[in-house]
């Protein structure tokens, strides 16, 4: 009889004295084994993958995260071929209830503009970008979705998946700062970093558009000065001599004409 991973939810810790990096990764990944130790196995290597990757572009200029600490606080399989069951190993954290992963494909919609904020969102793998800001890029440890931070707003901009298995945490935060005031306070500081590198992003282009504007401007006052004609110099009106007028022939006595 075999085996098949419905969830694991790992949570990886650096053992790096003095680094606060801890993280929670849930792994549904289609991993099968012959006993639920093969799968677990295979699911605690892919939450250490996850996790170093996340440390990594968080702290890798720091130190490296060569062998965490790694804690399964649940997971749940099925029997291939027969009657699903499930197991609970051991019982399950209050942290599973305030975040929530989900999978994605090249293109797909993770969050729409508009929509109402109520999580905050962390890349666990692939990639993500912001739809109409392309340069705006997500990888794994990243995080965006910084309204859901606050009660009663919107979404700001369309963020969709950049690669195919784009996996993403959703933190619901009033739940979060309930069970685990460490990660919480993480994703808020990330979150308001993004928000800072939204603004950066926007004074940049806003400076761009202004260089623009003003080649513009000069660009079209010489093309005006160009077209228009020199001006002529003033003549002076000539004037034209007076014609003396003719002398009239005087005809003599004798017929001669004298003048």
């Amino acid at each position: 009889m075999a085996f098949k991973l419905k969830e694991a939810l790992f949570r990886v810790r650096c053992r790096e004295p003095g680094c606060p990096f801890v993280s929670d990764f849930l792994v549904k990944e289609n991993l099968q084994g012959a006993t639920e130790a093969d799968v677990n196995s295979e699911a605690w290597k892919l939450a250490k993958d996850l996790g170093i990757t996340r440390h990594d572009a968080i702290h890798g200029k720091r130190h490296p995260m060569i062998e965490p600490d790694i804690h399964m606080i649940r997971s749940s399989y099925e029997t291939i071929g027969a009657v699903r069951r499930g197991k609970v190993l051991p019982a399950p954290s209050r942290l599973g209830e305030s975040i929530n992963t989900r999978r994605y494909d090249r293109g797909d919609r993770i969050i729409v503009k508009g929509e109402r904020a109520t999580t905050v969102c962390e890349v666990v793998r692939g990639v993500a970008r912001n739809e109409r800001r392309p340069s705006l890029v997500y990888r794994p440890g990243a995080t965006f979705g910084a309204a859901g931070l606050f009660e009663n707003k919107r979404r700001m901009a369309d963020i969709v998946a950049a690669e195919d298995g784009t996996i993403i945490a959703f933190y619901d935060m009033r739940e979060l700062w309930s069970t685990d005031r460490e990660k919480a306070k993480e994703l808020s500081n990330e979150a308001m970093e993004d928000i800072f590198r939204v603004l950066t992003w926007l004074e940049d282009r806003c400076d761009a558009l202004e260089k623009q504007l003003a080649r513009r401007r000069t660009g079209g006052a010489a093309a005006r000065i160009a077209k228009k004609p020199a001006k002529r110099a003033a003549r002076k009106p000539v004037r034209k001599a007076a014609k003396k007028p003719a002398k009239k022939a005087v005809v003599g006595r004798k017929g001669a004409k004298r003048r």
